[in-house]
């Protein structure tokens, strides 16, 4: 599972001119929407154990194996497809291409019934498909490394989303612990509550200060100023998960037995929040990529 990405450059890093025109100007326009298909019942956390294959035939490729978890999957009007093209070499060997909607041999299951985050649809995709040549998108064998650059994009936008809804959750929790009188005194005038507010608060403002960070370090890069922000990227991602995880319980906590009914909006804040620790690389991956920097 993935952000819901709508096309973007850095889906399309290593494609083609033409390819970059056409599918970025159909999706500034709001006329194309774009999927993201990396991972696979088998590949999750680790995309060199991906069992889709591409093999050369005349005039193209044909690709075939099965993705799932695809945000927009069954509904995109392009997909930006990985398969292995040379078993030998593991995640060296992966490469990118592009899969148009109604491409013959590509099937879409039902959008999954997930916990949370209604608002989007994922999708198991079923892939038999023969393909142009120049559906190769970038050089052969470049597609793990197009895949991580993708990742380290998205995981900003994942710590994003998760500080949204960190801080919804957050004004939420002090709105009600203000309101709420026990005993003739409001929450707020109990030192214990006031010490949950306080480590919500500490919480969301560290996340925020490395969400920042790695967005500047993207945007560096991106102006060519800056280098690689994977490191940034990760531990942003991991933080604002955590914290805004931690931010939300403590917010039902607050509300008592009203957070845990649908009549308040930490019910849903909690389930869409919980993903986030697992999509665009889950936490214990975010540990494995940190650590890696680190020790290097």
């Amino acid at each position: 599972m993935t952000a819901h990405y709508l096309a973007t450059d850095s889906i399309l890093i290593g494609g083609t001119q033409a390819q970059k025109e056409h599918w970025l100007s159909l999706a500034a326009t709001g006329e194309a929407l774009g999927a993201f298909a990396l991972t696979e019942p088998t590949a999750g956390s680790d995309p060199a154990d991906m069992k889709t294959r591409a093999r050369r035939v005349e005039g193209g490729w044909h690709v075939k194996g099965t993705k799932c978890f695809i945000s927009n999957g069954g509904v995109a009007d392009f997909i930006v497809l990985y398969a292995v093209t040379d078993p030998e070499k593991a995640h060296r060997g992966i490469s990118a291409f592009i899969l148009p909607k109604g491409t013959p041999g590509l099937e879409a299951g039902p959008a999954e019934k997930t916990m949370g985050l209604k608002g989007g649809h994922v999708f198991t995709l079923n892939i038999d498909v023969t393909l142009p040549e120049d559906a190769l998108l970038g050089e052969e064998g470049k597609g793990f490394r197009t895949a991580m650059q993708v990742l380290d994009n998205g995981r900003i936008e994942v710590a994003a989303q998760c500080l949204g809804l960190a801080e919804a959750a957050m004004k939420a929790a002090i709105a009600y612990a203000k309101d709420r009188v026990i005993g003739g005194e409001a929450l707020t005038d109990r030192q214990g509550i006031r010490w949950m507010i306080a480590d919500m608060g500490v919480a969301y403002r560290q996340a925020l200060l490395l969400g920042q960070d790695a967005a500047r370090q993207r945007d560096a890069a991106h102006n060519g100023t800056g280098g690689r922000f994977s490191l940034a990227s990760s531990m942003a991602k991991l933080a604002a998960s955590e914290a805004a995880g931690k931010i939300a319980d403590t917010a039902l906590q607050l509300h008592g037995g009203y957070g845990y009914t649908r009549d308040f909006p930490i019910e849903r804040i909690n389930r869409d929040l919980r993903i986030m620790r697992i999509y665009e690389g889950s936490s214990e991956i975010q540990r494995i990529i940190i650590s890696g920097n680190m020790l290097a």
